[in-house]
């Protein structure tokens, strides 16, 4: 809860004129995410090492994309934001773009990957420009991570890895993830001027993730960057 007050400033008086009624302030922040593994243990553990002017809530649901979307919608009214977490996989393309309607009209936010979200995993040591299906995302991550030293591998039920690899290379998969987007977009604007409904659900090696991490104002506390 936060008072907000007025100022005379006009007279130069610093003094409180008058308190204004208390405002109810939605601080939840909420993910809900249809990935049971890799996504809900990443938000989890990032949500640990980090600090957000939000409280945090991650969800799961073992739902398509409109059903996430769907559910989302139900918390708008407790949250501040609401951001659904999914990826292209084997869902049809109708499927994703109802779902990305649905999440505009509502204010939804979407956080989306295509092929799969190893593809904004592998984004935290390189921008991932070439088309690779979700089988083939595996070995390219689980290259990087032996070569940082991380001997173990990929192993998508693996917090340590989340811990101590990717979320200090956090700053990193941002900016990869932003540069490798906006590339996209500027190849279609200049293919298609008039059109601004990018087709996110076409573009492969490609994620907004960082989207979704950029709207959580995070602050770190101790491991990421």
């Amino acid at each position: 809860m936060q008072q907000y007050r007025t100022w005379n400033v006009e007279e130069g008086d610093t003094r409180m004129a008058r308190t204004l009624k208390q405002l109810p302030q939605r601080k939840e922040f909420i993910i809900l995410t249809n990935g049971k593994a890799t996504e809900k243990n990443y938000f989890k553990i990032l949500r640990s090492l980090t600090r957000s002017i939000f409280e945090i809530k991650i969800k799961f649901s073992n739902s398509d994309p409109v059903n996430l979307v769907d559910e989302a919608i139900q918390y708008k009214h407790r949250a501040n934001q609401v951001w659904v977490v999914f990826d292209k996989d084997e869902f049809p393309d109708n499927a994703v773009i109802s779902a990305m309607h649905s999440a505009r009209l509502h204010s939804i936010g979407v956080a989306f990957s295509n092929a799969a979200f190893e593809v904004w995993l592998i984004d935290h040591f390189v921008e991932l420009s070439q088309e690779k299906t979700a089988a083939e995302l595996i070995p390219i991550l689980d290259t990087y991570l032996k070569d940082s030293g991380y001997t173990k591998g990929y192993a998508k039920n693996d917090p340590d890895v989340i811990a101590n690899v990717f979320i200090p290379r956090l700053t990193d998969a941002v900016h990869h993830a932003d540069v490798s987007l906006q590339k996209r977009i500027a190849e279609y604007n200049h293919e298609r001027p008039e059109v601004k409904d990018y087709p996110y659900f076409r573009w492969n090696s490609c994620t907004t993730i960082h989207r979704l991490i950029e709207a959580l104002k995070l602050q770190t506390t101790s491991g990421a960057e």
